[in-house]
């Protein structure tokens, strides 16, 4: 009776995520809104009377809505300069969609870009920084 004992301990803060997201990769509000829309025009282009359902109506909206990239241009150019960083995917999809403007803001809403690494900093703040205002450029393109 009751829950199975877990082996690992789940705490996004830490950047600790059960195994079955071991093979997953997180997507930011952008890119998911690309390709949710890309399989809703293939569908509709097989089937123009196709509608999609309401979940996924809603998931697409809300992606769309929030999206603070509007082409999958800037998206991937996103992606790429924070991969190129070091972030993590997890870290990668919540600085594209949360978009902090400071190196203080992004450790605070991301509290994995604190961790250290050997008794180090992954990331000075001017570094995250660096970081943060190449990304905003994109933003503004």
């Amino acid at each position: 009776m009751g829950d199975a004992p877990q082996d690992e301990e789940e705490n996004a803060a830490q950047g600790q995520f059960p195994a079955a997201f071991d093979e997953a990769s997180a997507l930011s509000n952008g890119e998911a809104s690309a390709m949710l829309s890309k399989i809703v025009d293939k569908k509709k282009a097989d089937d123009p009377a196709y509608q999609p359902n309401p979940l996924l109506a809603k998931t697409l909206e809300y992606a769309e809505r929030f999206s603070g990239n509007k082409t999958e241009a800037v998206n991937q150019q996103v992606r790429q300069v924070l991969e190129a960083g070091g972030l993590t995917t997890f870290e990668v999809a919540s600085v594209a969609n949360l978009q902090p403007e400071t190196a203080e803001e992004a450790k605070i809403l991301i509290p994995t870009l604190e961790a250290e690494d050997d008794g180090m900093p992954r990331y000075t703040d001017e570094s995250l920084q660096e970081l943060l205002d190449e990304v905003a450029n994109y933003k503004e393109a």
